[in-house]
This record gives structure tokens, sequence and C-alpha cells, in this order.
């Protein structure tokens, strides 16, 4: 049993952390974040995730040693690159560009601890997000063959999201956690617009693509110890 008075709490006392988040959004082949593939009738295109990132102000509240609700503000930075080719002449006449797409997150989500030995936790959580997608986006291939352009399918729409990792406790330094989260968007996060040039000034023009924005991410995080917080409140 943990004893410390970082752990310990008074009844119908709760602990609230300050924490930082640093994370990465990964491409990966699951989880809906792999490849879309388009075709017309004179070219092709696919839109692959690249590695994006993210990081935020995070608050959480400890109910109990098991069980704590977390909510904060998060940026988050979604890259994608285009590849596209001739069907006619794809040996000579390919493209690629590249654009990225922003949106700023409020997350609230309810932890579950399980006690792995006196400071290690497994944690996993679950919940939803509330996302501000940022302005529309333009990208033109390195050769000027693709024309791009990404706008968002609404302001504001929900994710849901589940996280799962390990967790260790100081009472003097803080908390330390390493997890992987599986963010899922309700809807469509964008509508992009696609031309592709394959022979001079003629272009197929590619019906409007909705993408999902699903994404796997390695998260790292960093809260404040209590005892810190608790002197600040004294002071």
């Amino acid at each position: 049993m943990v004893t410390s008075s970082f752990f310990g709490q008074k009844k119908d006392e709760k602990n609230r952390q300050v924490g930082f988040l640093i994370g990465s959004l990964v491409p990966i082949n699951y989880f809906g974040v792999g490849p879309l593939e388009v075709s017309e009738n004179n070219s092709s295109i696919s839109i692959n995730n690249k590695l994006g990132y993210s990081f935020g102000m995070l608050l959480k509240t400890d109910y109990s040693k098991k069980i704590s609700l977390e909510t904060g503000i998060v940026f988050c930075q979604r890259n994608f690159k285009l590849i596209g080719v001739s069907s006619n002449q794809a040996s000579i006449l390919g493209d690629t560009s590249s654009f990225g797409y922003i949106n700023y997150s409020s997350p609230v989500k309810g932890i579950i601890y399980v006690q792995l030995n006196k400071y290690l936790f497994m944690r996993n959580s679950i919940g939803f997000n509330i996302d501000y997608y940022a302005s529309a986006v333009a990208s033109n291939g390195v050769n000027f063959l693709i024309d791009h352009y990404s706008e968002r399918a609404r302001w504001i729409n929900g994710s849901l999201s589940g996280e799962l990792g390990i967790e260790k406790r100081s009472s003097k330094i803080g908390v330390f956690y390493i997890g992987a989260e599986i963010n899922i968007p309700i809807s469509s996060i964008a509508v992009t617009r696609i031309k592709f040039y394959y022979d001079g000034q003629i272009y197929d023009r590619y019906e409007p693509i909705f993408l999902r924005g699903n994404f796997f991410g390695i998260k790292l995080k960093y809260y404040l110890p209590v005892e810190m917080e608790s002197e600040q409140k004294e002071d």
C-alpha cells in the first residue's frame, strides 16, 4: 500500500495536478489511418498520413487512487502527403505535395489505474474531445501537376479517444506517463479537392474527398508534484 502524502487523500479531498503533454501522430495501416487511393480517367492519387505532432496543457483531478478525470487544451497537427501519377505516362508524369491540418482540442477523459508496484501504475482511459479546426489549407505539387485545397468540413467537431500506458509517480518530482492513443473523429474533419494536370493545362478534377482524420499517437505526459502546487496555493 502506498502511504506517502502524494498518494494519500483525505475524505472528500481531491488532488489536482497541472500537466504538460507532447506527442507524435504515427503513420500506420490500422484503425483507419492507412493510405487512401483515388483515381480518375487519366490519373490516380494516394493520400498518405505523415508523422504529425501534438502538445498541450492538462489538468488532472484524482478522485481516488484508482479513478481520475483529465481535461485540458491541446494543439494537434496532422500531416499528409499526396502522390499523383498520370495513368498514360506514369513513368514521367508524377508529382508529390504535402500539407498540414491543424485543430485545437478540449479533451475530457476518465482514467482508471491498476497498481503494479509502489510507484508504477497501468493507466487506461477513455473519453471524448471537442475539436476546433483552423482555416483551410492549399498546396501545389513540386512539379505543379497537383493542385490541392482542403477546407474544414465544419469548424467544430467531436472525437472519441482511448489511451493505454504506464505512469510512474513520485511525491518529489511528479508523475511521468508514456502511452498510446487512438483517436477517431465522429465525422469528417476536412473536404479535400484535387486537380491533377496530366497534359499541359488539361487536368482531372477529383470528386470531393472527405478526410476522416483518425490517428494513432504516442503520448508523453508530465504532471507537477501535488506538494509543489499546494505550496503555490499557500503563498
